[in-house]
């Protein structure tokens, strides 16, 4: 599962390349205190992987029981239309309501990707070896802070 996550978030940088200058900065798509509130322990301020275009925030002692990361970004070359076909395509995906114009979980990656207006962005808990309804109900408080900022 570990390799799994780590090769889906890595799959999904690269299908969408780096953010390009004139999208805002990722990090600004979720403070530490909302962060914290998803996620709970110790949040590190968010550092922005140019290669990718996402914003990593490091949390130690999280409210799963393990140290990991919480991943946001939103999805250049992305739209309204990219997103139902997302929605539709990638197997095993959920509705999540509640979450901006639209949003679907994705239980491989323990992602949120949202639709508000026609903007996609992407919320992510990577946890290691932790309790998959905890981590999806975590990973939902965070897509909706996300949201706000999009």
């Amino acid at each position: 599962m570990r390799a799994g996550v780590a090769v889906a978030l890595v799959v999904g940088a690269f299908a969408v390349g780096p953010a390009s200058a004139a999208t805002p900065s990722p990090c600004k798509l979720a403070t530490v205190a909302e962060v914290k509130a998803a996620f709970g322990g110790t949040v590190g301020a968010g550092k922005v992987d140019p290669t990718v275009g996402a914003c990593r925030f490091h949390v130690t002692h999280s409210n799963l029981g393990v140290s990991g990361d919480a991943i946001v970004f939103v999805t250049p070359g992305q739209s309204a239309a990219t997103f139902k076909i997302a929605r539709k395509s990638i197997p095993g995906v959920v509705t999540v309501a509640g979450i901006a114009t639209a949003a679907f979980y994705n239980a491989h990656t323990t992602s949120i990707e949202l639709l508000k207006g026609n903007t996609v962005a992407s919320a992510q808990g990577v946890f290691f070896g932790v309790n998959a309804a905890k981590i999806k109900a975590d990973v939902v408080v965070l897509a909706k802070a996300v949201a706000k900022h999009v």
